[in-house]
């Protein structure tokens, strides 16, 4: 009589592998994640920035003021000498940079860091300068700008941007994991884009 041979149970092997592929999984998923927070908070905190440009300037800190300067109203008469006078009477501290007439009523000078247009009947102006607006400025730069070394970093940056949440989805086995909670998470995450765009 011959014996009859069962064929192995492939269960604990296939549980290995799992458990094999999830211990990789967390491994980048960490890894990936630590390496990558500065950029993360670099493209985070300029994305908010540039989000709300309709509400304020994310590169620029723009000042304006009134101010007066006497001047004479007939253009052919003004020199640069006359203009830098003024300016510093008015407390203008900017080095001056040149200064054209839009009209025959008006000089616009400029500085180092702004304009002044003045109407030359009246005397009365605005100085309007712009400066940098600290660290917003770099890192909108570093966002808008992708250029030579950082543009291939940038890409490996997109690459673990894929990679760290599809290691996330087979981490957690609990009731929170993916199969249970985090699907309903990721449908909804996914819901809203398209919603928008299905809207739009």
């Amino acid at each position: 009589m011959l014996e009859s041979t069962s064929n192995p149970d492939p269960r604990p092997r296939l549980r290995r592998l799992a458990r094999r592929w999830r211990q990789w999984a967390a491994f980048w998923h960490r890894d990936l994640g630590y390496f990558f927070t500065g950029t993360v908070l670099v493209y985070a905190v300029s994305g908010l920035a540039l989000n709300h440009v309709d509400h304020w300037n994310p590169n620029f800190v723009i000042t304006r003021r009134e101010l007066i300067l006497p001047l004479p109203t007939d253009p052919g008469l003004i020199t640069q000498a006359m203009v830098t006078q003024a300016l510093g009477r008015a407390g203008i501290t900017d080095a001056y940079r040149g200064h054209d007439f839009p009209s025959a009523r008006k000089l616009k000078v400029f500085t180092q860091e702004g304009a002044v247009l003045v109407n030359l009947e009246t005397g009365e102006g605005q100085y309007e300068s712009s400066r940098r607006r600290p660290v917003f400025y770099q890192l909108n730069w570093l966002h808008l700008h992708p250029r030579s070394w950082w543009r291939a970093f940038s890409d490996g940056f997109c690459l673990a941007l894929i990679v760290i949440p599809l290691t996330g989805l087979v981490l957690s086995r609990s009731r929170h994991g993916f199969r249970r909670r985090g699907v309903w998470l990721v449908l909804a995450g996914i819901g809203i884009p398209a919603l928008l765009l299905a809207l739009g």
